[in-house]
């Protein structure tokens, strides 16, 4: 049964509202009566009422100085409140909804009409009470998870979990949105990794990233703020009525040992440049580019000359430090789309997109005169024979790789330290 406050300094009201609860909704309301602001006041600090009521025009506390008192305090706030007054001007009821009243309804009220209001105002409360309670339970189960769990409308937060703002070091999701607005904006701009970089203007970043999810596993980058670090999390994304449900699980020490274990098995060891293996990879990707592309690549094949001598007259380390220079000083002499391999031993291979045979054979010769021109440790000087090819219709690696080695075999031949081309 819920509990109606019916405030009013005229007794003859009080009690014709009574009537009316007593004859119409006996079975649904219980009526409690003040015939003052102050009484009513004194009523809602010692019992629970689910309505108020209130007239305005009352002596020493009226309606409204009554409203501002009930709705500043932290138990009655909530206390629903529909002013009756015979007044019927608008400044009446502009003053009536600005003070806080939820309602208002001018004397003489209709009886229906009455009753329809109070309905309605006391289903809103319910309402927002289960909508509370939805509300925590969700909330509790979203923390009770150590994976963030971020609920978005695909353009800011509408809810995260306590893992979120772990995280970030923030106290409540208000903090999170103060400082981040969206979950995207924090991750960073990172090769391999999912970023706002990858989504034009007119997309939801979390369309993108659905329909990326379709075809392989995603991952985000974002900075640890309490530990001052970068962490990898895999992240997933599903729609959520009408919004969308992202969860994020943290993979770092995997991501690492992850790349560590592919960085060991595509690199060599000693240059840290690619090694035949991942050469071997990339060279299908670049055929296949150039099939559909018809786009032109070269080839180049490097041998260091007479290193053999090196290492016997020398000793390995000092032929490992020349190796490690050498590389170390084409790579800073080609562009960041080139390839640069570890064929096996003092070989050395580069493979250049989108360059004709005649650019390529010029590259050559500059990065021969680089090296040549160089100061190594102990040896002083080495020198570089370089054999260049280029892809045509219809090559294989097998058929570039022979092309390439038969001019740096022409180039061994013709005295070291030259280039041949062969096409």
């Amino acid at each position: 049964m819920k509990r109606i406050l019916c405030v009013d300094d005229i007794e003859t009201n009080l009690f014709t509202l009574e009537a009316l609860f007593e004859t119409h909704h006996n079975d649904k309301y219980m009526v409690i009566t003040a015939a003052s602001g102050k009484e009513a006041l004194n009523i809602l600090l010692s019992q629970k009422i689910d309505l108020i009521l209130l007239d305005v025009m009352m002596p020493e506390l009226d309606g409204y100085e009554t409203a501002k008192f009930i709705l500043s305090n932290k138990r009655t706030k909530n206390i629903p409140i529909i002013f009756l007054t015979a007044k019927k001007d608008q400044d009446t009821v502009s003053r009536c909804y600005e003070v806080g009243g939820v309602d208002y309804l001018s004397k003489p009220y209709n009886e229906q009409e009455l009753f329809v209001r109070i309905k309605f105002h006391l289903d809103m409360v319910e309402n927002k009470r289960v909508l509370e309670v939805e509300k925590k339970f969700t909330q509790d189960i979203l923390d009770m998870q150590d994976n963030l769990v971020v609920i978005s409308d695909g353009k800011k937060v509408i809810k995260i979990n306590r893992a979120v703002t772990k995280l970030f070091n923030l106290k409540s999701i208000d903090d999170f949105v103060t400082q981040y607005v969206c979950i995207c904006y924090t991750f960073v701009r990172e090769d391999g990794y999912f970023h706002l970089g990858l989504v034009n203007d007119d997309e939801l970043w979390v369309d993108v990233l659905l329909e990326q999810l379709k075809s392989k596993d995603v991952l985000v980058l974002i900075n640890d703020i309490q530990n001052s670090q970068l962490n990898s999390f895999d992240i997933k994304a599903k729609i959520f009525g009408d919004d969308f449900l992202v969860t994020l699980t943290d993979i770092t020490s995997f991501d690492a040992e992850s790349k560590y274990n592919e960085h060991e098995a595509s690199y060599d060891s000693l240059t840290n440049i690619y090694n035949r293996t991942k050469l071997n990879d990339l060279f299908c990707r670049q055929i296949e580019t150039a099939k559909v592309n018809s786009d032109a690549f070269a080839f180049i094949m490097l041998d260091i000359d007479y290193f053999k001598s090196v290492n016997d007259n020398y000793g390995h380390l000092v032929g490992d430090a020349v190796l490690i220079q050498m590389t170390n000083l084409i790579k800073k002499s080609i562009r960041d789309s080139d390839i640069f391999a570890r064929w096996g031993g003092e070989e050395f291979v580069l493979l250049l997109p989108h360059v004709s045979l005649e650019k390529a054979e010029e590259i050559a010769n500059y990065l021969r005169a680089k090296i040549e021109d160089d100061k190594f440790p102990e040896v002083a000087s080495i020198t570089c024979s370089f054999g260049v090819a280029c892809y045509k219709d219809g090559d294989t690696i097998d058929s570039i790789i022979k092309r390439a080695d038969s001019a740096l075999y022409d180039a061994k031949n013709a005295g070291r330290n030259r280039v041949c081309t062969l096409n």
